[in-house]
């Protein structure tokens, strides 16, 4: 199965034509694509959906996203999880103590700061080792300037829409109702985490793409997924270890 991306537009639709998503776009020619091969479907700028697709999506757990134009994700439609995980179980256990919040949030800074010293090194900076993440982020705003920061947006977004597919294949369920309830959106904070391991090619103006700036960060995602994929099982073998030790 691939992902489908939408860059929106006035006129553009999406409908079911069983057993496929008929998606319309003005002045091309309509185009199917068969529900059976779609894993994920994202959409930025303006898209029309008919309530029937997106039920039929939610039904086929097709997992829908919503990009402002700017790339921020604005909504997502969450396909259909069949059980309850044992690993949503244990952190859901853990937030709910009193110290739980706190621990979870050293443990996710900690994290964080592993991952953005990764990218100051990968970047030549001398004081990798010290620099702070706030730091670091103040640097990268300047750094990226505004197309930067639009494709650094749209690849965050991208790779929500992933990490609603990895975290429950992971054992963690997406729309666990006391999971949800506690204000810890896992898919957000591993795509903020996965995120820095992009930056330095988003720095690289040399290699910068004459696409449209939805293309060429989706292209950029699908040849580093492999990496990503691993990068995210590393985290999560990290968490895992983390709630047993605190257990």
């Amino acid at each position: 199965m691939r992902p489908l991306y939408i860059d929106g537009s006035p006129g553009c639709r999406v409908v079911l034509e069983e057993p496929a998503l008929r998606v319309s776009l003005a002045d091309k020619a309509d185009q199917l694509f068969p529900m059976t091969r779609i894993s994920r479907v994202v959409c930025k700028g303006m898209v029309d959906w008919s309530i029937s697709a997106l039920l039929a999506c939610a039904d086929a757990g097709i997992m829908v996203l919503f990009l402002e134009r700017n790339g921020e994700l604005r909504a997502r439609w969450l396909g259909c999880v069949n059980q309850r995980q044992s690993l949503t179980q244990r952190l859901v256990d853990l937030l709910a103590r009193g110290d739980g919040p706190a621990l979870f949030e050293n443990w996710s800074m900690a994290i964080e700061k592993l991952a953005a010293r990764s990218f100051a090194r990968r970047i030549g900076l001398r004081d990798w080792r010290e620099i702070p993440v706030v730091t670091l982020r103040k640097q990268l705003y300047v750094s990226l300037q505004s197309r930067g920061r639009h494709e650094a947006n749209l690849l965050q977004s991208l790779l929500h829409a992933e990490l609603l597919i990895w975290l429950p294949e992971a054992g963690f369920a997406s729309d666990d109702e006391a999971l949800l309830c506690s204000d810890l959106d896992l898919a957000a904070f591993f795509s903020q985490l996965l995120v820095w391991d992009f930056y330095p090619m988003l720095l690289d103006t040399e290699e910068a793409s004459e696409e449209p700036p939805m293309q060429a960060m989706a292209a950029l995602f699908e040849q580093r997924a492999d990496r990503c994929y691993l990068l995210f099982r590393s985290t999560i073998n990290k968490l895992h270890q983390f709630l047993l030790a605190v257990s």
